[in-house]
């Protein structure tokens, strides 16, 4: 099973009626694209044809320009492709960030994805323990880069904690939408088709048939976090999993934020950057 594949088609298939908006929210002045943000900061030095000379950030000021003029039926910018709107944005992301064109293939959405969510915890981290809202300096490292998906692994154990990050993202999204209570069998097998729909291979519709089945498990979650970068990602991609709209999708936010030791102004920061009240 790849992960990351999987952690595409479950951001593309917008897991709940806000996901496609919330992820054109998250290129916005407000989250990854925000001037002199994170990714101007870790893209500073890159020399690619599109992040190089600000290519990226011209990238996603006008997806996010026409994207404000005409929702995701609007005019797309050139490269960006044309699938739906968390397909065609990840997909133009990945393609900015690693270079091969802006597809909305499986490999690029979730190669986007994993950009967005790390994106966003870094600029989260970054606004931690500011005052008025002003942004700190952040050490960028190159072990941060990767399982921010801000860069593409060197070798086989780097592509593995990817994956590991990718694995549990996946997990504490599914974990997520069981929050309200109302994923019986009916639905999981309606959530799986529609997964099946955007690609996922027999092996992956067992595993998130599985996955849902389980109890709702915080603690299992928390437990595989690593360290504070990966608990933004994880907490910004349980936000795309949700509508938030009922007081138990509210209160699993709020355990899990809790759990996770996430500091109030980074959390207030990702529901911002996503558009979530």
């Amino acid at each position: 099973m790849n992960a990351i594949d999987l952690l595409g088609t479950l951001m593309n298939s917008s897991m709940s009626r806000s996901s496609g908006r919330r992820i054109e929210n998250s290129i916005g002045s407000s989250g990854i694209g925000a001037p002199g943000g994170i990714l101007g900061q870790v893209l500073g030095g890159a020399t690619g044809s599109a992040a190089g000379s600000g290519g990226l950030m011209d990238m996603l000021g006008k997806m996010a320009g026409s994207l404000s003029q005409g929702g995701s039926g609007g005019a797309v910018p050139a490269g960006m492709g044309t699938g739906s709107a968390g397909g065609g944005l990840l997909g133009s992301l990945a393609g900015a960030l690693f270079g091969g064109g802006a597809g909305s293939t499986r490999s690029t959405a979730g190669a986007g994805g994993m950009a967005v969510l790390g994106g966003l915890a870094l600029e989260a981290l970054r606004r931690m323990g500011g005052t008025g809202g002003a942004a700190q300096s952040l050490d960028i490292d190159d072990a941060t880069r990767l399982v921010a998906g801000l860069r593409q692994p060197a070798n086989a154990e780097e592509e593995r904690q990817v994956v590991d990050v990718a694995s549990l993202t996946v997990k504490a999204m599914i974990n997520a939408a069981k929050a309200d209570g109302r994923i019986d069998e009916t639905e999981t097998e309606r959530i799986v088709g529609k997964l099946k729909e955007g690609g996922i291979d027999d092996e992956e519709q067992r595993f998130v048939a599985a996955e849902m089945r389980k109890p709702m498990d915080i603690d299992g979650i928390v437990r595989a976090v690593p360290n504070q970068q990966v608990a933004m990602q994880i907490y910004a991609a349980s936000l795309l999993a949700i509508e938030v709209d009922t007081d138990k999708e509210r209160r699993y936010l709020q355990d899990l934020a809790a759990a996770l030791r996430l500091d109030d102004s980074a959390v207030s920061h990702l529901h911002s950057a996503l558009g979530v009240a």
